[in-house]
């Protein structure tokens, strides 16, 4: 396409002067990287304190400042299903000083389909840094069910469509997501019944006015351990040693189905590649400290390091595949 002054050969004090303001910011570029950090740090949260996320980033990053000598602030902003402390971020100067946790298997990706009007996108606005770890999945049943295994249940809810139920905690969620993911896998036809709070959900699992549930293996693991409630199935991609003998919904004959949340750090997009790598390897410096390792699997989390590219191919697969799910399933939420 033609521009105005086309065809006229570039003033050589032009290109000289373009090329030295590359090298300058290039320069300038890379000794922002080499002084990083020499302030507060300051990690967003979107969502409430004492959860998991809070719990595991304050673990993690407690450790990080020992080692970089400077104080990293864990700031809370929930909201709209994590968007709202996602958006400050992506909208923040790409510094390396002001960082996002997210999960790149589940609320990151969805949320690109479940709110139209989503004001960034999480390939294209985000920094993957590192993943710290990842918390299992697994698919549960009121005792009441006679269902023993995966495919007896599936054999039971094939015998009485639509009068099988699981739960969630809330429309969209991950739980609601899973669920509606798992009955296409199977083919069944199960009815979703969304829970404000957590504990209702389970009291009510436990007398047996829902089905099952695929849930976080911490939300019910003490009511697996006392019999209150039946483990089908691990929905992940490997056994957990917190459930031994459970098998996974693959060994049970049902295909690939990981229903784990992914627990990931992310900065703004334009993040100087040095201070990405710093970061990381801060982050994979304090996983290999063996108290962080306890305090983060004692949080129901079983800690690991996740390179940039494994977050970027997460959301890569994930985003159409939740757009999948949310569209043929008729997910819709309310948005402000």
């Amino acid at each position: 396409m033609l521009r105005r002054g086309q065809g006229r050969p570039l003033n050589p004090a032009i290109v000289r002067a373009f090329g030295a303001a590359a090298l300058l910011a290039a320069s300038l570029g890379a000794a922002g990287a080499q002084d990083y950090p020499n302030k507060t740090v300051r990690v967003v949260v979107p969502f409430a304190a004492a959860g998991v996320t809070d719990i595991v980033a304050r673990i993690v990053f407690d450790k990080v400042a020992q080692s970089i000598g400077q104080t990293v602030i864990i700031d809370n902003r929930p909201g709209a299903g994590g968007t709202i402390g996602i958006d400050h971020v992506a909208k923040s100067a790409p510094d390396g000083y002001t960082l996002i946790m997210a999960d790149p298997s589940g609320s990151l990706p969805v949320n690109v389909t479940l709110y139209p009007k989503l004001p960034f996108h999480p390939v294209k606005d985000l920094a993957p840094i590192a993943i710290f770890g990842s918390t299992g999945a697994v698919l549960l049943v009121t005792n009441s069910l006679p269902a023993k295994s995966v495919k007896e249940l599936v054999e039971l809810a094939k015998s009485k469509p639509g009068e099988l139920t699981f739960v969630s905690t809330g429309n969209g969620t991950p739980g609601h997501l899973n669920g509606e993911l798992f009955s296409r896998l199977v083919g069944i036809k199960a009815v979703h019944v969304p829970y404000r709070v957590v504990g209702q959900g389970t009291t009510d699992l436990i007398a047996g006015r829902i089905s099952f549930w695929i849930a976080p293996i911490p939300t019910n693991l003490q009511q697996v351990n006392a019999g209150q409630l039946r483990a089908l199935a691990v929905a992940g991609d490997r056994r957990s040693s917190d459930l031994p003998g459970i098998p996974t919904i693959k060994e049970s004959g049902f295909g690939d189905f990981d229903a784990s949340t992914t627990y990931a750090v992310f900065a703004p997009a334009g993040t100087p590649p040095g201070v990405i790598s710093k970061l990381h390897n801060e982050i994979k410096r304090a996983l290999d400290d063996s108290t962080v390792q306890q305090k983060i699997r004692a949080a129901g989390v079983e800690p690991r390091i996740g390179t940039p590219a494994e977050v970027t191919k997460m959301l890569e697969t994930k985003i159409p595949q939740w757009a999948d799910v949310i569209k043929s399933a008729g997910i819709t939420i309310e948005q402000r």
